[in-house]
């Protein structure tokens, strides 16, 4: 029910009473939408308490931070319920199997009579990695048709797979994709594993670093020059040979920010198509990545369409992060190594790592003048925040300190500064502090790349960010994974009142590329699911400009509840978390048994109704 015509047009309405409607519900925090898609007012409830305004009163309990893994429980078991039922992988892919040792793993599971009775349906006729790639390594085990003959697995051209055959050699197993990079050998981590890979350069480096700074007196100057010259010239680092380091200049780029969960190769994918130009990848830990543990060198991977694409890395052991940034140097293919210096998790903190690095100036120190020294083809870029938590001594700025840490961090070896306007504590509660940021550009001693990052919803505040703020370019993150089109408009400069069925097609491709990335069998399908639906939790706040009576929306704007223009667009509006399995079930077929979803990032913002949904109580199972 949408509510009545009292204010419903604006012939019913005179220009001054329009503003006046408009500005109290911006003051509100509350999306200024036309009064014709409005539904109608009902009694207040909890829920709808909740979901007024950011900040929440104090009366309310913040719903903050990031839900725990024992609320995803059942979705993982039925994951893997449904990864137990797959055909062996190198059966299903090359369609003979010997046992022998190789890739890809022989799962000892080679009965395709009871195969065939559990399989699930298949999902469309046409499979979308045989079409990009010319042959599906899901083979047998793939959820779409298109590539199987007579029981067996065949290419697009109709021919059967082998062991011997050319596409075995050009795709070894279905953890190989044409186009990403930074897929790591057996061989290669294993020697980390075993502690065989040679870390000595980083080694050496991170002694001398603990002897020098032994010896600096701790009554030492800050501008005492002996303990203050930049990496290439400071003492510990002995004789210096010509750098071979890139440079890195993000001035004036549409920047994605690195983004946990989300911030995945298939996402990154979507927004390198909708303009974006330099993206980074997830946060990834020092010390899983030295151990070699397969799942964080995932992180690194990087698609052939990022032209400027740096990793992540988090850590807080001055050798640990030297040894990740040579590994990254000698093996990575990225433009730059960012050190996350402004993760709010907890989880995070007790590694000594993330904002709490902020505090720890020793550490950071060694930190950044180590991996500097031993990054020699990659560009060196931090990404803090204001403060990790205020400190009271110090008087000015609300206790924070990132700006007595911007001309220590250019000295260190930075080659590029990223500023997020908020401290640890605050997470999203305000919005970002962005004249602070313009203070902390103005503590640069040299012209080092600056960048701010905090609230940008459209391409006005990006174009007024830079020219006002001080920096040199904006960094995108919940701007992008709420409407990741943001990154066209700004680089059009317009307002795309993009429609559903457009929005559609881009968790279209999204699907489509997560198949590519993770596989077209039933654990892929049900990966990209979960991806998918993380995205969507997210990009439900968008708000359709059409609907707006201002286009400038700001990011801290809430809607009351609304119908969009067509069933499409008020679906994608949901906050219920069943609406959202609905569109996945569009492009990735129904849910298998057992299945939940409850996001991993929580938002002040919303408490959807029915966030937890069991495929068995919605009638969802596939």
């Amino acid at each position: 029910m949408v509510e009545g015509t009292g204010v419903a047009s604006d012939n019913a309405e005179d220009e001054e009473t329009k503003k006046q409607r408009i500005a109290q519900a911006v003051a509100r925090c509350e999306a200024p939408i036309h009064p014709d898609f409005l539904v109608a007012k009902t009694p207040a409830t909890s829920s709808d308490a909740q979901c007024s305004s950011e900040p929440p009163t104090k009366k309310q309990k913040p719903n903050r931070g990031m839900n725990k893994n024992k609320e995803r429980r059942e979705n993982v078991a039925a994951m893997k319920k449904v990864a137990a039922l797959q055909l062996c992988p190198r059966l299903a892919y090359l369609n003979e199997c010997d046992g022998s040792l190789g890739e890809p793993r022989c799962s000892q599971n080679h009965d395709r009579e009871a195969f065939a009775e559990t399989k699930l349906p298949n999902i469309a006729d046409e499979c979308p990695v045989l079409e990009a790639l010319g042959v599906c390594p899901a083979g047998l085990n793939c959820r779409f048709s298109g590539h199987v003959l007579d029981g067996k697995n065949v290419d697009k051209c109709g021919v059967a797979l082998s062991p011997n055959c050319s596409w075995h050699q050009k795709i070894p197993h279905i953890g190989v994709v044409p186009g990403e990079k930074n897929i790591f050998s057996e061989d290669l981590r294993i020697s980390l594993r075993k502690k065989t890979y040679d870390f000595s350069r980083a080694e050496d480096l991170a002694k001398a670093w603990d002897r020098w700074h032994s010896q600096r007196p701790k009554d030492a100057a800050e501008n005492d020059e002996r303990y203050s010259l930049p990496t290439d010239s400071a003492r510990f680092l002995g004789p210096l040979v010509e750098k071979e380091r890139r440079r890195i200049d993000l001035r004036n780029k549409s920047i994605l920010a690195p983004l946990t969960t989300v911030g995945n190769l298939p996402f990154r994918r979507l927004c390198v198509g909708l303009g974006c130009e330099v993206t980074v990848g997830e946060m990834a830990l020092s010390l899983s990545i030295v151990d070699g543990l397969q799942s964080e060198l995932a992180l690194l991977r990087r698609h052939e369409s990022e032209k400027c694409f740096g990793v992540q890395i988090a850590g807080g052991d001055v050798a640990v992060m030297s040894k990740a940034a040579q590994f990254i140097d000698e093996r990575v293919d990225c433009d730059f190594v960012d050190i996350n210096c402004g993760c709010p998790l907890d989880e995070v903190h007790r590694r000594g790592a993330g904002s709490r690095l902020m505090a720890k100036a020793a550490h950071l120190e060694g930190i950044v003048r180590c991996m500097s020294g031993v990054l020699k083809t990659k560009a060196l870029t931090l990404k803090m925040r204001t403060a990790h938590m205020e400190d009271n001594k110090v008087k000015d700025f609300n206790g924070r300190y990132a700006h007595n840490l911007v001309p220590k961090l250019e000295g260190w070896g930075v080659s590029a500064l990223v500023l997020h306007g908020r401290t640890a504590r605050q997470r999203y509660t305000k919005l970002a502090d962005w004249d602070y940021i313009k203070e902390c550009s103005s503590r640069r001693r040299c012209q080092t790349p600056f960048i701010g990052c905090g609230d940008a919803m459209n391409w006005e505040e990006v174009e007024q960010h830079c020219a006002m703020h001080g920096v040199d370019s904006v960094m995108v993150g919940r701007g992008a994974l709420i409407k990741p089109w943001l990154f066209t408009e700004i680089k059009e400069k317009r307002h795309w009142d993009i429609s559903a069925s457009e929005r559609l097609d881009l968790i279209r491709d999204f699907s489509r590329y997560g198949l590519e990335h993770w596989g077209a069998d039933s654990r892929g399908v049900e990966t990209t699911r979960r991806f998918l639906l993380e995205w969507l939790s997210f990009t439900c706040r968008y708000v359709p400009i059409g609907l707006l009576e201002v286009q400038e929306a700001k990011i801290n704007w809430r809607p009351r509840p609304y119908v969009g223009r067509n069933d499409l667009e008020t679906k994608l509006a949901s906050t219920n978390s069943k609406d959202w399995v609905e569109i996945t079930e569009m492009m990735l077929g129904k849910v298998p048994d057992g299945f939940s979803f409850v996001p991993k990032h929580k938002s002040n913002a919303y408490q959807a109704e029915g966030m937890q949904v069991k495929a068995e109580d919605e009638g969802a199972a596939g």
